[in-house]
């Protein structure tokens, strides 16, 4: 895991969708985040010793056999649903991360207080998110030059992620200043991060869409978070 410390970014963006508006100041206690999306092998372990269910499906886009297949132990779990990954954050004594933990561990320049619009930077590059991508998953940490700040891999590109909170379009407008944990109900989930496919546009740190918490999709994963 990386470790953020407590502090104040600023979340949201001018440029962005409307969802992302308005930017906003947010004060988060310290935390740790996963460096690596979860893996096959790691929530395989969970499935057979643990309390989590299979993934929905044994593949992904262009491999078959994918979870129970060795050869991508290293690659990130996909198909599991939001309560699926919860349970296996929660198997390892952790959680999902929130919505604000996500985009600060993803964007905030903790070095000069500053926000990135991609993990690396401000300005696209292809080579630090996708060079060499198949049509499908890679290895987690595939990418190493695209690290966040913190040094968290994939935060975009490879698979979206999952986060604890419900979505909505309109919360940044009533947000809480102070670790904020999204509204009481919503239509879905937050899920962050792009896929690896997904346009420059679509892999912005800001970058906020939903699934509803039942989906189970080939790329969609996720990564855990802890307190202090």
């Amino acid at each position: 895991m990386v470790y953020v410390p407590s502090g104040t970014f600023t979340m949201g963006s001018e440029t962005g969708d409307a969802d992302e508006r308005p930017v906003h100041n947010v004060w988060l206690s310290g935390f740790w985040i996963d460096r690596y999306e979860v893996t096959n092998a790691q929530y395989r372990s969970c499935v057979s010793t643990g309390p989590c269910k299979r993934p929905a499906y044994d593949k992904s886009n262009t491999r078959e056999p994918y979870f129970d297949d060795p050869k991508y132990n290293d690659y990130p779990v996909i198909f599991v649903s939001s309560d699926d990954a919860k349970i296996y954050c929660q198997w390892r004594g952790k959680r999902l991360p929130t919505e604000a933990e996500w985009e600060k561990a993803a964007s905030w320049d903790w070095r000069t207080g500053t926000k990135f619009t991609w993990p690396w930077g401000n300005v696209f590059d292809n080579r630090k998110v996708r060079d060499g991508q198949p049509d499908d998953t890679m290895p987690v940490g595939s990418h190493p030059q695209g690290a966040s700040p913190y040094g968290a891999m994939d935060m975009a590109g490879n698979v979206l992620e999952w986060t604890a909170d419900y979505y909505d379009a309109n919360y940044y407008a009533i947000s809480p200043s102070s670790n904020p944990k999204g509204p009481a109900t919503g239509f879905g989930r937050v899920v962050r991060g792009g896929r690896w496919w997904d346009v420059e546009y679509d892999l912005r740190t800001t970058r906020r869409q939903q699934r509803d918490a039942n989906a189970r999709e080939m790329y969609l994963g996720f990564r855990c978070a802890r307190n202090r």
